[in-house]
């Protein structure tokens, strides 16, 4: 591994700062969960993951 990647898998929360999308594509959305079937829990995990990177800016 590169000396600053950064594994989500071994950190508690699972996600990390380290940037993986071009710049031209950051902060762009592009999935929009419904509240039917499973796609409510995977909206919940992006509130989550959303909400982390906010406070880890």
């Amino acid at each position: 591994m590169a000396k600053d990647y950064q594994l989500a898998h071994n950190t508690k929360d699972k996600l990390t700062t380290m940037q993986t999308m071009p710049d031209d594509l950051m902060g762009h959305r592009y999935y929009y969960p419904t509240e039917q079937g499973h796609e409510s829990r995977f909206k919940a995990r992006l509130e989550q993951i959303f909400a982390w990177h906010q406070k880890h800016k």
